[in-house]
């Protein structure tokens, strides 16, 4: 799903950080690496479409109530028909 120019890009600055870090010493480095890989890993990843666990249980949480609430107003819908 991933197109070519984008898993370059990502390839590109998976590098750029590689090479960052061989440069700084010590496990703060690491650390910082970490953080800002998983930041434009996510990016990257939302942008192809994808969302994270938390967000789909977000949304399917949300769907689950605007069904429920289309249920009520159809059913009201149809009480007032019968009316």
């Amino acid at each position: 799903m991933i197109n070519k120019d984008t898993l370059e890009a990502f390839m590109s600055i998976v590098q750029d950080k590689i090479i960052n870090f061989a440069d700084t010493t010590g496990k703060p480095g690491f650390a910082v690496l970490k953080g800002e890989m998983q930041e434009k890993f996510d990016a990257l990843v939302k942008s192809q479409g994808y969302v994270t666990a938390q967000d789909y249980q977000i949304l399917e949480t949300l769907a689950t109530k605007l069904e429920a609430r289309i249920d009520n107003l159809e059913k009201e819908l149809a009480e007032r028909e019968v009316k």
